[in-house]
């Protein structure tokens, strides 16, 4: 790390390799408590992607085999690659390559690896049922009054002119999004996962919300959320969308309530999961390992100050409904008011943040969403209730 001063490096983690800053390019071992060797590589994104989180990072499990979780993204194989090399690997030692959850920079990196090495591609059973619809489809196929709102100001924002993207005008998909989506709709799973699979002492567990397929991965005492449970950052919720109608009927029945898989309350139970898994777990996650010259190390203590943040997002929520932003930007620009949201980018990622705590607060009964006469836009009006207060409180730890 050039012009820095290296930082004290924590139990349980020895760096093979420094990297920049962010982690791009470091290189680490991962103590496993007496468990099989696991080694985490900070795989960088590839020219032209978002960096605001960071590298992706691949953790390599050599238990039964070598597991590989979350590749990075289309064209970070070399970065990939790379890491592998100073762990002493090649592509072709991958028996398996399995994602955390269906997002391009997680799962873009598969068809590359697994084309390279012959590794299996292992992922939750949704993921293939969800692999030919894009974040785009899945908008349009939802005529819930929130989703149309949004949509006329998705309208709006591209009517106002072309997106301004952070970080140097980067697009967040990365250059190849389109080249991703069609590259991902041709893959196949090799294994499809459920709640409670188990590989060697690897344990996989479903823990939607943040997208219904995402799994956390469990080793012992080490926890690999994906973007589950994240330090220094909370999240991003789903939004609550209904299955297209043609997939709904191809799901097993467990999933077909599209409220178990997508949205903030989806979300929260599976938070809640986590801080159940016991006391004294370490977090891997998938972004944020390390940043800004230093390792951010977790707990799942953090599961339970994310639900405790989005319990405090719904309190700031509805004291803006209460004093007049009654209207869903009005709304978002109130919760995110120490964000200039001044990019159609990220006022369109803030509004559907907004949207997954209105949907909880709608579940509850605490709040009405109603169509403005007319058809155009739609209002937020307060019960009076506030019984999302309980329900999440439930959630947190005592």
């Amino acid at each position: 790390m050039a012009g820095t001063t290296r930082p004290d490096v924590p139990s349980g983690i020895t760096v093979r390799r420094w990297g920049a800053g962010n982690g791009d390019g470091l290189v680490i071992d991962v103590d496993s408590n007496g468990g099989p060797p696991v080694h985490g590589i900070g795989v960088e994104p590839p020219a032209g992607s978002s960096r605001a989180n960071g590298p992706t990072w691949a953790y390599v499990i050599e238990d039964d085999g070598v597991t590989l979780i979350d590749p990075g993204h289309l064209g970070s194989f070399g970065f990939l690659s790379d890491g592998l090399k100073v762990l002493g690997m090649a592509p072709a030692d991958i028996d398996r390559v399995v994602v955390t959850h269906g997002h391009w920079d997680h799962d873009g990196g598969v068809a590359e690896l697994v084309e390279a090495s012959g590794a299996e591609f292992w992922a939750h059973e949704l993921w293939q049922a969800y692999s030919p619809y894009s974040y785009g489809q899945l908008l349009r196929t939802d005529e819930s009054p929130l989703r149309a709102e949004m949509s006329r100001m998705g309208e709006r924002v591209r009517e106002n002119g072309p997106r301004q993207y952070g970080g140097g005008g980067r697009k967040p998909g990365g250059a190849g999004r389109d080249d991703y989506e069609s590259v991902r709709s041709g893959m196949k799973v090799d294994r499809e996962l459920v709640d409670g699979d188990r590989h060697g002492s690897i344990e996989f567990l479903h823990t939607p919300g943040h997208w219904p397929d995402e799994l956390t991965i469990r080793l012992g005492d080490l926890i690999f959320t994906g973007d589950h449970v994240l330090p220094e950052i909370t999240p991003h919720p789903s939004m609550a969308y209904d299955h297209p109608a043609d997939l709904a009927k191809s799901l097993p029945s467990r999933y077909r309530d599209a409220r178990e898989v997508w949205g903030l309350s989806a979300y929260l139970r599976s938070l809640h999961r986590v801080c159940q898994l016991g006391q004294g777990l370490t977090v891997m996650p998938a972004h944020r390992l390390f940043n800004r010259d230093r390792f951010r190390m977790t707990d799942e203590r953090r599961a339970a100050e994310t639900i405790a943040f989005h319990l405090e997002r719904c309190d700031i929520l509805v004291d803006a409904i209460e004093s007049g932003h009654v209207d869903l930007e009005s709304a978002t620009r109130a919760l995110f008011s120490n964000r200039p949201l001044t990019d159609g980018y990220h006022l369109m990622s803030a509004i559907s943040e907004t949207i997954s705590h209105v949907e909880l607060l709608e579940e509850n009964g605490d709040v009405r969403v109603v169509d403005v006469e007319g058809g155009d836009g739609a209002r937020l009006e307060l019960t009076g209730s506030r019984h999302y207060r309980d329900v999440i409180g439930e959630l947190i730890p005592g």
